[in-house]
């Protein structure tokens, strides 16, 4: 790609003139004359000449991912020059941004000829990686709005050459699970509270599932989930909440219930993990009880109206002589 060359270009030098033969070099004049002459000046258009080289930008191939608030640095290497070190003097470099939501590229930082100009609070390049091939590009503390397409234009006198980097801009989520352990009475109701919080950007994945004592994993009723709309925070961030209910009876004690979140930035997904508890029923429990004792009463009742009957026998008894 060609560019404006008009601020930093250099006057080329005038091509050599060839030194002009005698007529007369040790072969006289006619045929043999004109070709000493020939070769001649061949040879000295070829000693000027030297090797092309093109001025090349190379960038990331790929989207460069970094966090919220992170100090990035944002690569832009050049190749295709002659000389060991750059003459920062004699060159040029313009950062520019493109988001997704702006029509045209907006300027984020410009080097011209050893000055620095800064479009954006603290961006800045290092004039000795310049003169070795880097202009990369420091943001710190970068934010959403900057994500997008950054273009890297350099120009090397007399020479000029681009390339373009994504740079994404994400947030991991700080996910919990509440209560980890669950205790709960047969055929009584409780909630888990499965809770994403500070993700970027705002596609999240929560599922859940159901671990029996076996292993044996089995999905969740859809009417017993209810998930939220996600919220914005101030900082450009969301939440958002899943809750799972619960009615167990006593066969699924013991079962662990699984909260499965899923996101950009995880590289597998998340798993929480709330064990259950179940008890019986406090109305059978005091069933159970009252039972219990008043078979004790009963006993101790009829114990003691055996050992009444028993002694008012024994009275009537006479005794042997």
């Amino acid at each position: 790609m060609k560019g404006n060359r008009s601020a930093l270009s250099l006057p080329r030098p005038a091509p050599a003139t060839p030194p002009t033969l005698p007529e007369n070099m040790g072969w006289g004049a006619g045929s043999a004359g004109r070709c000493c002459r020939l070769l001649g000046l061949l040879l000295c258009l070829s000693s000027g000449l030297q090797p092309a080289e093109t001025l090349q930008v190379l960038m990331g191939s790929t989207p460069q991912i970094v966090s919220l608030n992170d100090n990035i640095s944002i690569p832009c290497n050049l190749s295709g020059y002659n000389t060991a070190e750059l003459d920062i003097k004699n060159m040029g470099v313009t950062w520019y941004l493109k988001t997704p939501r702006a029509d045209q590229e907006e300027k984020v930082f410009t080097f011209h000829a050893g000055a620095h100009i800064s479009h954006r609070n603290g961006a800045s390049m290092s004039d000795n990686d310049l003169r070795r091939g880097n202009a990369a590009l420091s943001l710190p503390q970068i934010q959403f709005k900057e994500a997008g397409i950054y273009r890297c234009y350099v120009i090397v006198a007399p020479s000029d050459a681009h390339g373009t980097s994504v740079l994404e801009v994400v947030a991991q989520p700080e996910v919990s699970l509440s209560p980890k352990e669950v205790t709960i009475e047969s055929d009584k109701e409780k909630t888990l509270s499965c809770e994403v919080n500070k993700f970027y950007p705002n596609l999240v994945d929560i599922k859940w599932m159901k671990v029996s004592k076996n292993n044996q994993d089995s999905s969740v009723a859809a009417e017993d989930i209810r998930t939220g709309a996600s919220v914005e925070n101030e900082d450009g961030t969301f939440n958002v909440t899943s809750i799972l209910r619960l009615q167990p009876s006593l066969q699924d004690n013991g079962n662990v219930y699984r909260c499965i979140v899923s996101h950009k930035t995880f590289p597998a997904k998340l798993l929480l993990n709330s064990t259950l508890t179940v008890t019986a029923p406090k109305a059978d429990l005091n069933s159970i009880i009252g039972a219990v004792i008043g078979t004790i009463i009963a006993c101790i009742i009829v114990l003691g109206l055996g050992t009444f009957v028993y002694c008012k026998c024994l009275k009537k008894i006479p005794p042997v002589t």
